[in-house]
């Protein structure tokens, strides 16, 4: 059926006879009914007939946050565990150029229904990050939660212990493995890691002294936490007093 002109949707099945005429300022043709009789009905331009037939728009739901992440129905995502410690970091392009994604919470990754690229890096390795490791009733667990799943897969476990209970003193011979200052709003602020002759490690932030990388150290320390970095435990310290190995 070839109808010329835009009737209302409840009469566009129906034949139109003759051509369209003007009544009172509006426009109307002529339809033939199911019945064989003739009915006049209005005819409308297309800007009039989309103002009083909208188009319905179908509103797709929201995706998860799951199939937002990349884990999908097979429910994982791919990690990359370097070789080295700073196999990620110096494979940079590798990731750059290639279909993975980034996030703060867990690094560089690869959502399960992309294909994995070939070749990859000999120095780092794709291990799977389970949705129900990092999920609870379907949302999201806290970073801080997260990390620590994370961490368990792309570090090896360590051999450091936590030493004490939060206000113990503490006093240790060490190595200064990490040295690093910044500039905040009060000055500048120093962070030390210390592994100890026994292997265990401590942490120490302080705005009043300057210690070097590779430089043993007596020191002695309040216990004020603990955590793991990287799979490994620290003992974080306050209130420390250093002296130079001699």
């Amino acid at each position: 059926m070839d109808n010329k002109y835009l009737v209302a949707k409840s009469y566009q099945s129906l034949p139109q006879v003759g051509e369209e005429y003007t009544v009172n300022g509006r426009t109307y043709v002529k339809v033939r009914t199911k019945t064989g009789d003739l009915k006049q009905v209005r005819t409308y331009t297309q800007k009039e007939y989309n103002k009083y037939n909208p188009e319905v728009k179908i509103i797709q739901p929201a995706k998860s946050r799951r199939d937002t992440l990349g884990f999908g129905e097979k429910g994982f995502i791919w990690l990359f565990k370097g070789k080295t410690p700073n196999a990620t970091y110096e494979n940079l392009n590798f990731f750059r150029d290639s279909p993975c994604r980034y996030t703060r919470v867990w690094g560089w990754y690869l959502p399960s229904d992309i294909e994995m690229p070939d070749p990859i890096p000999v120095d780092v390795e794709p291990v799977k990050l389970e949705w129900a490791d990092v999920s609870l009733e379907d949302q999201l667990i806290p970073d801080d939660q997260i990390v620590k799943a994370v961490e368990g897969l792309l570090y090896d476990a360590g051999t450091s212990e936590y030493v004490g209970k939060v206000g113990d003193r503490v006093e240790f011979d060490c190595t200064c493995t990490r040295a690093s200052i910044t500039q905040g709003a009060y000055g500048l602020s120093y962070f030390y890691v210390f592994t100890s002759d026994d292997g265990n490690v401590y942490t120490w932030g302080t705005s009043a002294k300057s210690l070097d990388e590779g430089v043993r150290y007596h020191v002695k320390g309040t216990v004020k936490d603990h955590n793991t970095f990287r799979n490994n435990k620290q003992t974080i310290l306050t209130r420390c007093k250093v002296e130079d190995i001699e």
